[in-house]
């Protein structure tokens, strides 16, 4: 099957999936994720692997355009009023998850190495899924605020924790004189740097030129044809630098919402043009997924999952608790913040690259892993927005798979 057919049978199957899992109680973005895997390698195979390679540039397309959304969390104005709290919580939440995998791998014998590789990418959250069953269920409220600043917060910390991890591998391969040593540590420290400050700046950039072009258009059409082309740039040119497109892309909506007065509408604008490529971005993933790893992950995946889960829940609440945040925050925040999907994924392939010698171990748990976090993380969010009396759409729910 060719793109344009499989690009069109992907839309018309997210439509379809999509309708259907409501009957289930079950977020759009699991039926499009049910339908990629469906249409995917994995199993029918009309979506072939060739074909995913080749529409990859819509994924990149539809993360740029959510992540761009994300950043919006950064409003100054917000930000100023709970920041504070939501920079430590994100702390408690993502040190724990990461500390319970740690200490569990190494307690079944995984090598240090691996272990924290794999404590460092347990901190990630899927920012896609979790924005997408937010504007589903139409949710407002603390526990949403707070859920929209830690998942942009909670991948950078991820970002963070992955590098100093490499940094620590890379000086206990046994240097000798302190002129390599000091040559190692900068060699490990500097892409780090590069990554954070070198994104922020380029999503300033763009956002500074985005916000001052805006200002002089007034159709809607130019705009979406301007906020595109400055996505498409941002991402582009993250990708040639070797600096992180998801960092950036934030950067450009926190430069947006907080240097152009009339961002709102365009930000409205944009959810209303965006529905195709987020199922396009869905079934994709779901497509990409081999679900046959989940029947891999043995103790130690199974350790990985509840480790980083056990985390991600009990840090939220204690941490939650700690700084007498609001109730809802207390009770459901840890259960939205299971999703995990692309971050992940990514680090495990610089992992692949980076340190082949301990990579095998960390690729098979991990995107087993996220085959299962990313079918039930969407439903457990879903579960916990209604829970907490932040959605619009009527009155809380049981949970139903």
């Amino acid at each position: 099957m060719n793109e344009l057919s499989s690009l069109g049978l992907i839309l018309l199957l997210a439509l379809g999936a999509g309708h259907l899992v409501k009957f289930a109680r079950v977020p759009e973005v699991t039926g499009y994720i049910l339908a990629g895997v469906v249409l995917g390698p994995s199993m029918l195979g009309w979506v072939s692997t060739q074909n995913l390679s080749a529409l990859e540039i819509l994924s990149e397309v539809a993360l740029g355009l959510i992540l761009f959304s994300v950043g919006t969390v950064f409003e100054l104005s917000r930000f100023r009023r709970v920041g504070r709290q939501v920079l430590q919580l994100t702390l408690y939440e993502s040190a724990l998850a990461a500390l319970l995998v740690t200490v569990g791998m190494l307690l079944l014998g995984v090598g240090w190495q691996a272990a924290l590789l794999l404590g460092a990418i347990a901190v990630a959250t899927a920012p896609a899924s979790t924005l997408m069953v937010i504007r589903e269920v139409d949710s407002e409220g603390p526990l949403t605020d707070s859920l929209l600043a830690i998942i942009a917060l909670n991948n950078i910390y991820c970002i963070i924790a992955f590098s100093l991890v490499g940094v620590a591998i890379d000086l206990s391969s046994g240097l000798g004189s302190s002129a390599s040593f000091v040559g190692t540590l900068y060699g490990a420290l500097y892409p780090l740097v590069w990554q954070l400050a070198g994104s922020v700046a380029l999503g300033f950039l763009v956002g500074l030129l985005l916000a001052r072009w805006a200002s002089t258009i007034s159709e809607t059409g130019e705009t979406l044809i301007l906020l595109g082309g400055s996505i498409l740039f941002c991402v582009g040119v993250a990708r040639v630098l070797e600096l992180s497109p998801l960092i950036a892309s934030m950067a450009v909506g926190a430069t947006m919402v907080n240097l152009f007065h009339r961002s709102q509408p365009l930000f409205e604008t944009l959810s209303e043009a965006d529905p195709p490529f987020y199922a396009i971005f869905f079934v994709l993933a779901g497509a990409d997924l081999d679900v046959s790893l989940v029947g891999s992950l043995g103790l130690v995946g199974l350790v990985y999952l509840l480790g980083r889960a056990g985390g991600k829940f009990l840090g939220a609440q204690i941490g939650a608790r700690r700084l007498g945040m609001a109730p809802s925050v207390q009770s459901y925040l840890g259960l939205t913040l299971l999703a995990q999907a692309g971050l992940a994924v990514g680090l495990t392939i610089t992992a692949e690259h980076r340190f082949p010698e301990v990579a095998p171990a960390v690729t098979v748990i991990v995107l087993a892993s996220v085959a299962v976090y990313e079918m039930f993380g969407p439903i457990a969010t879903r579960w916990a927005l209604m829970r907490s009396g932040e959605s619009r759409l009527g009155q809380p729910e049981e949970l139903v798979i």
